[in-house]
């Protein structure tokens, strides 16, 4: 019997994009998958996932204190008992992906990295100082091939590390904190906005409530959500409180709170100012949702202007009150909307869509 094609995923943050994406690649090989404990006991359920081929799951205690010192090691050990064929992992600027991508250089493996942000983002996130910036440029040194997120993404990391010699190529954010399948699907409330994340400068909280601002002066019946925790809230805290269309959720989401609030969404707003690409806009479209979005980075990859969202410039408040007020207001556009998100929930960004496309990838870059 011939050896099955085997991958190991390395993700010590990430967890729940990485179990969709070993779940659907179980179909076409075999699948070891390292998750760092504290990061899969904070993420998506993991249970919630269906997984019809069984692949394996490790989960180490990856931190700089107690037993975390040996969780690096443990997972090379890990990847090395598995023998793959090729090893991927995701960028993330701390000290156990880039560990274990320069004790990767030892072996044979061919080494994916997955890059979800090219370019560090513009205000707060990762990857914005220089031992972060160390971490990051050690990591893509030692990667045989990077995957980005959308065409876009790809001029970006072009621009950023120009110096890389392998191969770029795109392969699709896929949708999150999808409920579990046979949940009934939640009716929107009318006239409802969601602002979803962590809240740093750059995802455009200001300009999100600059554009809340403007239609309540307009008259136009609403209500806003923004829930997550981040400095932002921080911030801005005192202004919302003297909002009253916003509700603000400064705290930890769980799962079924998180699908409940995109569902009860009629549209989901990402003012980013500048972007990669977005867990919260997959996450919109895996809901059935769709978004009013800041036509930057890699988000016009996905967002299709009146198909399956609105696209406005960045940083602009009345264009983005205009596109909100145009989704709330029109029930055939919501409709039409929302059913753009839904087809592209199953068509781009399904995992079995994106995993077909990695395993092939994979087998390129293996020489199988």
């Amino acid at each position: 019997m011939a050896r099955r094609f085997r991958v190991a995923i390395y993700a010590p943050h990430f967890a729940e994009y990485s179990y969709r994406l070993a779940a659907a690649l179980a179909k076409h090989c075999d699948v070891r998958l390292v998750l760092n404990r504290k990061d899969a006991n904070q993420q998506w359920n993991l249970d919630w996932i269906p997984a019809p081929d069984r692949f394996d799951t490790r989960i180490r205690d990856l931190s700089l204190r107690r037993s975390g010192a040996i969780g690096l090691p443990r997972s090379f050990l890990d990847i090395l008992t598995f023998r793959p064929d090729v090893v991927h992992c995701h960028e993330c600027p701390e000290y156990f992906t880039a560990g274990l991508m320069e004790l990767l250089r030892l072996t044979s493996f061919p080494r994916i990295l997955t890059v979800h942000d090219a370019i560090p983002h513009s205000e707060g996130g990762s990857g914005t100082n220089t031992s972060e910036e160390r971490l990051r440029d050690r990591m893509r040194a030692g990667a045989t091939h990077v995957t980005v997120h959308g065409q876009s993404c790809i001029a970006d990391f072009s621009r950023a590390s120009p110096d890389y010699r392998g191969e770029v190529t795109s392969s699709m954010h896929g949708v999150l904190m999808v409920p579990p399948a046979g949940t009934t699907q939640l009716q929107a409330t009318e006239g409802r906005i969601l602002f979803f994340g962590r809240m740093w400068a750059y995802k455009g909280l200001d300009v999100f409530l600059d554009a809340i601002d403007l239609l309540s002066k307009r008259g136009v019946r609403h209500q806003a959500i923004v829930a997550g925790r981040g400095p932002e809230m921080t911030r801005l805290g005192e202004r919302m409180a003297g909002m009253p269309s916003i509700n603000a959720i400064d705290a930890y989401i769980s799962p079924a709170d998180t699908s409940t609030l995109f569902q009860s969404a009629e549209v989901v707003a990402l003012p980013y100012k500048d972007a990669s690409q977005s867990g919260v806009l997959a996450s919109a479209f895996g809901n059935r949702r769709p978004v009013v979005a800041s036509a930057t980075g890699g988000i016009p990859d996905v967002v299709i202007d009146g198909v399956n969202g609105l696209l406005v410039p960045p940083a602009d408040a009345t264009a983005l009150a205009d596109a909100l007020e145009r989704v709330i207001t029109s029930r055939s556009l919501a409709t039409s909307l929302t059913d753009g998100a839904h087809q592209t929930a199953a068509g781009s960004l399904s995992w079995d869509h994106i995993a077909e496309s990695l395993h092939a990838t994979y087998r390129r870059v293996a020489g199988a």
